[in-house]
Formats: C-alpha cells, sequence, structure tokens
C-alpha cells in the first residue's frame, strides 16, 4: 500500500524474536531508497502470520488494532506529502508516535521507554536515569510479559509494592520506583493514551519513611560562613560552594557547576533554568551571603585568566571553577562532564564533613549523613522554622508537590518532644 511515493506496510520482523519465541507485527515505511520500522506493539508466532495478505490468523483482537495502525500511517504518510510536497520521516515518526496508543502506549513499558527517551533529548538527565532506574525493577518484575497500559490497575501498583518489599528494597527506595511509575502513567493520561477517570493512582499511596536529620543548624552554617580557611583554598572553596547553595534556595550543584557570568548573572539577580524540571528561579543576591561569594569567584577567574591557567572558552564565562582543566574538545563530552563534577562533589562532600566534625562537633554518625544536598535540606528546614509556609518553601524549592518538599523537613528533634511533655 503507498501514499505516492511512500510505501507503507505491516510486516512480521522475522529477525528479531522475542523473549517469548514470539516476532513483532511492524509497520514498514520505505521512501526514497530509505526504510524504517515502527512498533505497533504486537508480537505473534510465525504461524499466525499470512505473509501475502499482510494479516494475524486466528487473532482476531490483535489483526483488528495492527490493520487500524496501518490505515493511520497511510492517512500520516498522505498528509505529510500533501502538507509539505515530499514526505519527512521524522514528521511522520514524531506523529506517529504521539497519534497511536499502539505505538507509544499499547505496551507500558515501551511507552516507558519513549518518556525516558523524551526525557533525554530535552537534558533532563538525572530525571531520565531516574526513570530508568524504575523501569529495570519494573522489567523484573513483569517479567517477559507484556502489558497495555489500559491493564495498569492499582493492584498493579499495589503487587509492584509488594515485589519490591520482599526484594529487599527500602522505603523511600520503593518510594522513588512508584513516584517515578505514577509519573509515567500521568503521561499517558495527558497524551489520552487513558482516559482520566479509570486512573489507579487515586487512593493509591505512597509510603516515605523517616529519614535521618539531613539538615544543618542555622547558627552552624553561619559558624560555617565565618571561619577563616584561607590557609586551605581547597576546603575554603568547597565550603563556599555549600553556602553558596544554601544562600540560593538549595541550588543543585550541576547547576551551579554551569552557572555563566554572561548569561545567569544579570543586576543584582541570579536568573536560571533548573536542569532537572526546566523549572525557572529568579533569585535576589544579597551582599553579605551568596554575594560575597561571587566577589571572590570573579576575583579569583580574573587572577587565573591573567595566568593562563583555564584551557576552554567555556569556563572562561562559567561562575565556579570546575571544568578549567578540560579542553574544548573535551567540553564536549557529557560525560566526561558528569564524571568531573561527580568527583568533585566527592571532594567537596569529604571537606564539609571535616568541617562539622572539627568545627561543629558532630559525632561521627552525624558526619555520615552530610552531603553537599544537605545545603538543600537545610535551607527548607531554617525556613521552617522562621515560620515560612511550606506553600512558600515548596515553591523557592521548584517543587511540583507539597508532599516532596515534606520529606526535607526535619521532624521535630527529642529534645523538642520532651520540652513540649514537660506541660503534660
Amino acid at each position: 500500500m503507498a501514499a505516492q511515493d511512500t510505501q507503507v506496510n505491516l510486516i512480521l520482523q522475522n529477525w528479531k524474536p522475542t523473549k517469548n519465541g514470539n516476532f513483532p507485527v511492524v509497520v514498514k515505511v520505505y521512501h526514497n531508497r530509505k526504510r524504517r520500522y515502527f512498533r505497533t506493539g504486537v508480537s505473534v508466532h510465525p504461524k499466525h502470520w499470512d505473509e501475502a495478505s499482510s494479516q494475524i490468523i486466528g487473532k482476531a483482537r490483535e489483526n483488528k488494532l495492527v490493520q487500524k495502525l496501518l490505515h493511520k500511517a497511510l492517512e500520516l504518510a498522505q498528509k505529510i506529502e500533501t502538507l509539505h510536497d515530499e514526505f519527512d520521516f521524522d514528521l511522520f515518526s514524531k506523529d506517529f508516535s504521539e497519534s497511536s496508543p499502539l505505538q507509544s502506549g499499547e505496551n507500558f513499558v515501551t511507552f516507558w521507554e519513549s518518556v525516558i527517551r523524551d526525557l533525554r533529548k530535552e537534558n533532563r538527565n538525572g530525571t531520565a536515569d531516574s526513570y530508568e532506574n524504575a523501569l529495570n525493577k519494573f522489567k523484573k518484575f513483569v517479567g517477559s510479559k507484556s502489558i497495555p497500559i489500559r491493564h495498569i490497575t492499582q493492584l498493579t501498583f499495589e503487587k509492584f509494592r509488594i515485589f519490591m518489599v520482599q526484594s529487599g528494597q527500602s522505603t523511600n527506595g520503593i518510594g522513588i520506583y512508584l513516584r517515578s511509575m505514577s509519573a509515567v502513567y500521568g503521561r499517558a493520561i495527558k497524551r489520552k493514551l487513558v482516559k482520566p477517570e479509570s486512573d489507579p493512582r487515586d487512593g493509591f499511596k505512597i509510603k516515605t519513611a523517616k529519614t535521618p536529620k539531613k539538615a544543618i543548624k542555622q547558627e552552624e552554617m553561619r559558624l560555617l560562613a565565618s571561619l577563616d580557611l584561607s590557609n586551605n583554598p581547597f576546603v575554603e572553596e568547597s565550603r563556599d560552594l555549600f553556602l553558596f547553595s544554601y544562600y540560593c534556595q538549595g541550588m543543585n550543584f550541576k547547576d551551579m557547576c554551569l552557572l555563566r557570568w554572561d548569561k545567569n548573572i544579570v543586576g543584582d539577580r541570579i536568573l536560571y533554568a533548573r536542569k532537572k524540571t526546566l523549572d525557572f528561579f529568579n533569585i535576589k543576591i544579597r551582599p553579605g551571603a551568596d554575594g560575597k561569594i561571587l566577589e571572590k569567584q570573579y576575583r579569583i577567574l580574573n587572577e587565573m585568566l591573567e595566568a593562563g591557567q583555564i584551557r576552554n572558552e567555556l569556563s572562561k564565562k562559567l561562575v565556579f571553577r570546575i571544568f578549567d582543566d578540560l579542553s574544548d574538545e573535551e567540553m564536549k563530552n557529557p560525560d566526561l562532564l558528569t564524571k568531573v563534577r561527580k568527583q568533585r562533589a566527592k571532594v567537596i562532600n569529604a571537606h564539609i564533613r571535616k568541617l562539622a566534625a572539627t568545627h561543629l562537633k558532630y559525632e561521627p554518625s552525624q558526619v555520615r549523613l552530610l552531603s553537599f544536598y544537605s545545603a538543600r535540606h537545610t535551607y527548607a528546614t531554617v525556613l521552617l522554622k522562621l515560620n515560612a509556609p511550606i506553600a512558600l518553601i515548596s515553591e523557592a524549592l521548584g517543587h511540583a508537590d507539597t508532599r516532596t518538599t515534606q520529606v526535607y523537613l526535619n521532624s521535630f528533634s527529642s529534645e523538642e518532644i520532651d520540652r513540649a511533655n514537660e506541660g503534660l
């Protein structure tokens, strides 16, 4: 079957067996000596496939689904050729994926994979990694079974939870995986692949265990800020990076690494979009806090520029000295940037723990819980202590849901509860 010069057919991919011994039925599109294959979400045994008629035999439901999808593909190919004078694979792929519940939504795992690909295209690799970890766990749960999105029920969520409990997953780990699954299902609803009134998430509660204290007291942060660390510039820089995150609404280290003088520092404001969520932030620079750190970083940058110590052009525009030793070519390698950033984060964590043990007199059990992320937890907890509404804290952190913010906030300390009990 053809749409002008474009051929659109159903075929059995008999060279790509699935785990259960079946083969995928796909839409084959041929144009200008190029061919591409598009999934239908259906796979069958060769005995159920009639090559001459491109029909599934003995499985009426599956055959109806793939024939309907073939019809949609033909209509789309004709539409593209009519509107754009010639066929375009990219346009076809985008529209076919979005319009077809079989292509992107019939199989929940397949749809989940498409969500991860979309996140990576948006450079939201952190979220993509989190979704991929959850998907890998879900694949272990379902095995080789193919589950259509419309068959995902509240019982599916519950059985997946029980599976993770039995495999020894922590309560918060289970929560992270279930929230990823829930977010993916939410995308399926937005794309109208399933009806919102049949949302299995309604009434399903994702449990969260109380996490050990990760926040530092406000007075302890002030003590860290007042320390003279000029005799150890490496520790001083780690302290300043930690404080900067705290002063800037718990800014993520990944975002700090790519903060630029020419794009993000505008007058007395810091303007940036968080990589993880793409939320936009507009933060006032305070002279005695983040402003002081910015002044120091600008001075260090000029000194290094004069000494010719920065190897790539981008780092000459960055606020913090994270990637200075990389060449221009190395700066194009995202995996290398991630490796350098994570190595630097480990160094900062070690320095912050050392400062906490030495100057804040933290016990080893407390020191172990500290990391760069503690700055974000501390910011949220300090605002709560200052009687800021949780909704405001949630907005400042860039959380879409105040329930996420609750995880960041300190539970009351034992001492506070003891004092309250004295009044009984």
